[in-house]
């Protein structure tokens, strides 16, 4: 076991670089010292050595988790320029203007694992700007989809 109670990493998947907590995207530095958004925010010592759930990147390519069924819709608030450079894809739902997700995927979504991307990324809403790779909407993302743990 490492000190964070975890399995180590095969010896064969262990190399300087990601041998150590410090180079895991799950490694949160906080005020309170660091701590492991992978096992809900449990307190880490940067310099232990990694565990099987370490990963040293996130590529956005790959996941989409955001923009798949993490989410039911894309809410907006009044001033987002989205909505005027784009009205084509919004709908008005109880109210609200969303950006759908028929079938559970983003309608701005394009293509398969390994290949996504946003059709308007350079225009996203203030919303989708709010999760960059690795943020804590990104793992919140994952975490809803099965793409890390709970």
């Amino acid at each position: 076991m490492t000190g964070n109670g975890l399995p180590p990493l095969p010896e064969w998947e262990t190399d300087a670089e990601r041998g150590r907590c410090r180079g895991c995207v799950w490694a949160a530095r906080g005020r309170g010292g660091a701590t492991c958004s992978a096992r809900y925010g449990a307190p880490i010592r940067l310099d232990w050595p990694a565990c099987g759930q370490q990963v040293d990147a996130l590529d956005c390519a790959d996941c989409g988790a955001c923009c798949r069924e993490a989410y039911h819709a894309v809410e907006f608030g009044p001033r987002d320029p989205f909505l005027r450079r784009h009205p084509e894809v919004l709908i008005v739902e109880e109210g609200r203007t969303i950006l759908p997700r028929p079938g559970g995927r983003c309608v701005c979504l394009e293509g398969e694992a390994g290949s996504f991307r946003c059709a308007l990324y350079a225009d996203r809403p203030r919303t989708c700007r709010d999760f960059t790779a690795g943020s804590r909407n990104c793992h919140e993302a994952r975490k809803r989809v099965g793409l890390q743990p709970r």
